[in-house]
C-alpha cells in the first residue's frame, strides 16, 4: 500500500519527491498534468510502474497535457 515514500509511488516521485522517474520531458508532463487535474485519468491510461516506450510515452502525455489544458482554458482557468 502506497505510504509517500521514496520508491513508493511513479507520481509521488515525481510530484512529491521530484525524482526524475521515466525522461526529464515525461515527468514535467505528467507533473504538468497533475496541476491540471488529470492524475486520476493518468493512473487509469498508464501503468505507471512499466510505461510505453519513452518516446511514445511523451508524444501520448503531450496529447493529454494540451486537452487537458485547452479544457482548463476553455473553464476560464488562468493557465
Amino acid at each position: 500500500m502506497a505510504n509517500g515514500k521514496q520508491g513508493d509511488h511513479p507520481l509521488t516521485e515525481i510530484v512529491h519527491w521530484k525524482i526524475r522517474r521515466f525522461s526529464e520531458k515525461a515527468d514535467m508532463l505528467v507533473l504538468e498534468i497533475v496541476n491540471l487535474g488529470g492524475e486520476a485519468e493518468l493512473e487509469r491510461t498508464y501503468n505507471l510502474f512499466k510505461p510505453p516506450p519513452v518516446e511514445e510515452f511523451e508524444r501520448s502525455l503531450q496529447t493529454i497535457r494540451d486537452r487537458l489544458y485547452r479544457e482548463a482554458k476553455e473553464r476560464g482557468w488562468e493557465v
